[in-house]
């Protein structure tokens, strides 16, 4: 018998439990991960006192505190995916528990999983917080102790210094505990007829004036904030109407299920466990696909790799699959630039004209983090400095960013703003992940031979602009000029220009600023040079005796003669991409 009973060590509600949780793990450790980078990157968690009490001075600071202490863990995607789950595992253990508490059969467990599958299907989106997340939770087992207490002299004292503390933890979701205590108590009937009509307004009353009683505490914040409290969402909302059906799942479904278990009995409990399952299973499935945006995946997937300088995992995701969105075309580009591919294998990707090169400033916090890489790694560190700022200020929860604090901290110290960087790198010391960069950052700037001998800071200085000028989105090609003019051995600011030209399709500036490349000393002429160089010769060139005066290769210009001889023949784009996607000709004709 013992033998038997060790075995059963998992009993159906466990399994499905740990089912479920492996799912979750699953899907954003493997299929999502850059959705948790994203999130990350975007906050600043500070292992600090005064960060503590800027929170708990808000109703529902305490779940936005936590919320941010478990984000800051998304760096590393296999531990925020295994956090994520454990916690809307345990959010549904407790609807489960609380649910039994009220007299629910075992066999309506699958229904209990409804909440985390709605939360999860809202972590979908990455602008949904894990605050709410936490709220969520905290109600939940809020709801399942409460039902623990059996004297109704204790649940009751309790109650009238819970909810206020409750109130302050979670923000506007403690509503729905007080209905659940409401409703609770009545079906509980130990009340007289009384205190069955006092106990209700007393707790409703206590619940309608605490967020007035906020409001008078915490000036600064408008009514509605003292009803809400918790950011659930990254943008200002007055009513978070998903919270709110979330919040309203866990009060209705532990009565629901102690309903049905009344009402409905029924021998074939397995079936009706399997029938559950099955709809939850698939009906989850296509609500989370629907929800899932893995194109924004893929962008953030390139912005990640190229925050982190791994340039060959983003050259291998366009080897895998070529990317068409602008922002992906970017970090693609910088990639190969950074790798000295650029001028070689632009034309091998698709390509979408300058504004996959460096994008226009736009007045967001996402689309300058990724355009300031470029103007960072290009030399122009001020510039980058200013979109790092502008990023940051964007935020439209006003959260400091990890990632732009970061990057302050690296200009300043290319700049030779010592004071200045050390403030931000005082605040990353108090963070867990960039504590260590901090650290060694603080060390490296004591002696400025280590800075100028520094891999990237070093050479950085060298290609920096010391002197201020105005910068124009329009004049991109003139701040290249003076960038690489500057300094002649940054090949990149060069490669840029030359880019910027092609894509531009502006052949004329092309062959006006090639000549600018000797400097450089090519040993060989990069393809799409040679490409572009043999097209205007050909163009330009009466004489067919007559060679062309750049060293291009006799493989060039056989191809050159071949795409003419199909191109004149026929004008087909589909024909032609079979044999010459790859080349510039083929960008310059048929790429709009």
């Amino acid at each position: 018998m013992k033998k038997l009973n060790q075995t059963k060590i998992l009993s159906p509600d466990t399994f499905l439990s740990l089912l479920f949780g492996i799912a979750v793990f699953a899907f954003f450790a493997f299929l999502y991960p850059f959705h948790l980078h994203y999130q990350e990157q975007y906050q600043l968690f500070l292992f600090t006192p005064d960060y503590f009490f800027q929170h708990l001075g808000k109703p529902g600071g305490i779940s936005d505190y936590l919320g941010s202490f478990v984000t800051q863990f998304y760096f590393y995607s296999k531990i925020g995916a295994l956090l994520i789950a454990a916690i809307l595992t345990f959010l549904q253990g407790a609807v489960f528990l609380a649910a039994q508490k009220l007299g629910a059969k075992s066999y309506w467990v699958p229904i209990t999983f409804v909440p985390s599958i709605l939360y999860w299907n809202l972590l979908c989106d990455e602008n949904y917080l894990a605050g709410g997340m936490i709220a969520l939770f905290i109600l939940s087992v809020s709801i399942s102790s409460y039902l623990f207490i059996r004297s109704k002299f204790w649940r009751s004292t309790i109650l009238w210094l819970f909810i206020p503390v409750l109130y302050w933890t979670i923000g506007g979701a403690f509503l729905f505990f007080t209905l659940f205590v409401v409703v609770a108590e009545w079906t509980k009937k130990e009340f007289t007829k009384k205190q069955a009509l006092l106990f209700p307004i007393l707790v409703l009353a206590l619940t309608a004036i605490l967020p007035f009683i906020a409001k008078a505490l915490v000036l600064q914040y408008p009514l509605h904030r003292f009803w809400t409290g918790v950011n659930y969402f990254r943008y200002p909302v007055n009513v978070p109407v998903p919270m709110g059906i979330i919040a309203l799942s866990i009060f209705l479904i532990p009565f629901l299920l102690a309903f049905l278990s009344n009402k409905i009995t029924t021998q074939k409990t397995n079936s009706l466990v399997i029938a559950q399952v099955v709809i939850l299973v698939f009906g989850g499935f296509f609500f989370i696909r629907s929800s899932a945006d893995f194109s924004k995946e893929e962008v953030m997937a390139y912005d990640f790799h190229t925050r982190m300088r791994r340039w060959d995992r983003v050259i291998e995701l366009a080897d895998k699959k070529s990317p068409t969105g602008p922002l992906s075309v970017t970090c693609l580009n910088l990639a190969l630039a950074k790798q000295g591919l650029l001028s070689n294998r632009m034309f091998s990707y698709y390509q979408n004209g300058t504004g996959g090169l460096i994008p226009d400033f736009t007045r967001d916090f996402t689309i300058p983090s990724m355009t300031g890489e470029v103007y960072y790694h290009l030399g122009l560190v001020n510039t980058a400095q200013r979109f790092a700022f502008e990023s940051m200020e964007a935020l439209p929860d006003y959260q400091k960013s990890a990632r732009a604090i970061k990057r302050l901290a690296e200009t300043n110290i290319i700049n030779g703003d010592y004071q200045v960087a050390k403030k931000y790198l005082h605040l990353l010391q108090k963070t867990f992940y960039y504590k260590a960069w901090a650290n060694n950052a603080i060390e490296i700037i004591k002696d400025e031979t280590k800075i100028n001998q520094h891999i990237e800071w070093g050479w950085l200085r060298k290609a920096r602009i010391e002197k201020d000028f105005l910068f124009s989105d329009m004049e991109k090609e003139n701040m290249l000029g003076l960038l690489f003019t500057h300094n002649q051995k940054n090949e990149m600011a060069f490669d840029y220009l030359l880019a910027s030209c092609l894509l531009k399709k502006d052949l004329q500036r092309f062959i006006t600023y090639y000549p600018l490349s000797k400097p450089l000393n090519y040993k060989v002429i990069p393809k799409s040079y040679q490409e572009a160089l043999i097209y205007i010769w050909d163009l330009t060139n009466n004489d067919p005796s007559k060679e062309i005066s750049y060293p291009v290769s006799n493989g060039v210009k056989a191809r050159l003669q071949n795409y003419k001889n199909i191109y004149g023949s026929t004008r087909d784009a589909e024909i032609l991409q079979n044999n010459f996607a790859d080349t510039y000709w083929f960008y310059l004709h048929f790429r709009n």
